[in-house]
């Protein structure tokens, strides 16, 4: 009865140091190659992080499928330092967190939604405890793709709608993007202006390591042509906003919160830019404190 206890496959094996570790330095390798600094910079520090997280990961199975990802990993940068348009593309999301890791931490320090955090509530609860959130949703998706559709459910139920709705917050999520900050928008746009990325050098620094730093990049960056640079940086800025929020005072009324967002001109042919209102005052709570509080 042995042959029942036999698997097809035969037992996994940890990889060995010296895989995970040649893995790992060929992805500080090919990072370091990478043409975009903010890339290359983050891309070294989370190999790091994760080598040093996962060295130790005692399942085999478990072991072997991190090791398989890293080595994707490594190659996806391989064929970007030879400049495959597909390829730089999906590093440069990874390295300004239009997916990947980083973008769960931007989506925190912009619209205050935490790594794991759950959605909950209809759109009038949603505007009301997450407000950047529901503008930043409204804006990319539409208000009309974050109600979910009733025509599909089975029973249209007031507590079956409220968990379709949670279910439709927690798919929203994941596909909108976070906005950047003033400064990484007009470091973008003058990349998609000029297609040079050598920029200046940091401040603070003597002229001695200016030059270092130069001939460090010229040895072993990989700087693809300027119009091909032009090429991916006013493809990325196809999916990079920035957010400005204000307030409005009317005579007689409750302030207003705006939450506007900016796409750069040289993002290719869009319509003129929407501010997403969101009335502090219509969304407060109609009943009484008391009767809030138990609920």
């Amino acid at each position: 009865m042995e042959f029942l206890l036999r698997t097809k496959t035969g037992a996994r094996r940890l990889p060995t140091r010296e895989q995970v570790a040649g893995v790992y330095r060929g992805i500080l390798r090919q990072a370091r190659a990478f043409f975009d600094e903010n890339t290359r910079e983050f891309i070294q520090t989370y190999a790091r992080a994760q080598f040093h997280k996962n060295r130790n990961d005692r399942k085999a199975a478990r072991a072997q499928k991190k090791l398989k990802w890293a080595r994707a990993t490594m190659h996806l940068l391989e064929r970007a330092n030879r400049h495959r348009f597909k390829d730089v593309m999906s590093v440069l999301e990874y390295g300004y967190g239009r997916k990947g890791p980083r973008r769960a931490d931007m989506i925190e320090a912009t619209v205050g939604v935490a790594r794991g955090e759950g959605i909950f509530g209809n759109l009038r609860e949603v505007a009301r405890y997450r407000p950047a959130f529901y503008a930043l949703a409204a804006h990319q998706l539409g208000e009309k793709k974050l109600q979910v559709d009733v025509q599909g459910l089975r029973s249209r139920h007031p507590l079956n709608i409220a968990k379709a709705q949670d279910t439709h917050w927690a798919q929203l999520r994941y596909r909108i993007v976070p906005p950047v900050d003033a400064a990484t928008m007009a470091l973008l746009e003058e990349r998609a202006r000029t297609g040079t990325v050598v920029g200046a050098a940091p401040p603070g620094c003597s002229a001695a390591d200016a030059a270092l730093l130069r001939r460090w990049e010229d040895r072993w960056v990989r700087v693809p042509p300027r119009r091909q640079v032009m090429r991916y940086y006013r493809e990325l800025l196809q999916s990079v906003s920035q957010i400005a929020v204000s307030t409005q005072e009317g005579p007689g009324a409750a302030p207003k919160r705006v939450y506007s967002f900016t796409r750069s001109p040289l993002a290719g042919k869009q319509g003129p830019q929407a501010a997403t209102v969101i009335d502090l005052a219509g969304l407060e709570d109609p009943r009484p404190p008391e009767q809030a509080q138990q609920q």
